[in-house]
C-alpha cells in the first residue's frame, strides 16, 4: 500500500515537473511567437540573439528587419552562409571555440562590426546561445550601456549561462573584462587581425 502510495507520488510528481517544463519552453520566445529558434531574445532595437538557426529560421530573422548575422560558431553549418545571404542579409562569422577562452580579436572584430552603421540590426548566436553569445552580450553591455559585472551575470543567467562542464573560462572572460573597463585597460589587437576575421 505504502509502495502503491509513493510510486503514485512520483508519477504525479514528474507529471508536474513536464508540465512545468513544457510551459517554459512555449514561453521561451513569448514576446516573438512566430519565432521557432531556441534561446531567443532581443537585447535592444539592434541587438538580438539565440540558438544556431534551422535551415528554415532565417527567413523569420529577416522579417524582422535583421540586416546582419553574426555566427560565433567555430564550427559553422555549410547551409547557413548561402541561407542568409540569398535573403538579402550579410553572414559574418566570428569563429569562437566552445569551452575556449576568447580571443581578444575576435572581441574586437565584433566591435568593429556593430559600430558600422551597414551592419543594422543583427542576430548573434553560438550553438545555444549561451556561452559564446552570452559573453559577446556582455562586452556588449559593457561598452554600450555601462552595466556592472552583477547585472551583466544576471543577463547572462537568463539565458541559461552555466559554467560547469567546460564552460567556465567563458566568466572568467567576463570576469577579467569588466575589471579591465573599470580600468580602461585595452588589449591591443591589429587591424589585420580584426580585418582578417570580417572578410
Amino acid at each position: 500500500m505504502n509502495r502503491q502510495l509513493s510510486r503514485n507520488g512520483m508519477v504525479a510528481l514528474l507529471v508536474v515537473l513536464t508540465l512545468n517544463f513544457s510551459a517554459l519552453a512555449q514561453s521561451d520566445n513569448a514576446a516573438f511567437p512566430h519565432i521557432k529558434i531556441k534561446n531567443f531574445g532581443q537585447m535592444d532595437d539592434r541587438f538580438y540573439r539565440g540558438a544556431q538557426p534551422k535551415e528554415n529560421d532565417y527567413k523569420d530573422l529577416a522579417a524582422l528587419g535583421i540586416k546582419t548575422v553574426i555566427d560565433l560558431r567555430h564550427e559553422a553549418e555549410e547551409y547557413a552562409k548561402p541561407i542568409v545571404e540569398s535573403l538579402g542579409m550579410k553572414y559574418v562569422n566570428i569563429p569562437m571555440i566552445a569551452k575556449k577562452y576568447p580571443k581578444e580579436e575576435h572581441v574586437a572584430a565584433f566591435l568593429s562590426l556593430i559600430n558600422e552603421p551597414a551592419t543594422g540590426k543583427f542576430y548573434v548566436h553560438c550553438a545555444g546561445g549561451r556561452h559564446r553569445t552570452g559573453t559577446i552580450g556582455a562586452v556588449y553591455r559593457f561598452n554600450f550601456y555601462g552595466w556592472n559585472y552583477d547585472q551583466v551575470y544576471r543577463e547572462m543567467k537568463d539565458y541559461d549561462y552555466y559554467s560547469r562542464w567546460g564552460h567556465g573560462d567563458f566568466k572568467k572572460y567576463v570576469q577579467e573584462y569588466w575589471q579591465r573597463v573599470q580600468t580602461h585597460q585595452v588589449i591591443p589587437t591589429t587591424a589585420a587581425s580584426v580585418t582578417s576575421i570580417l572578410q
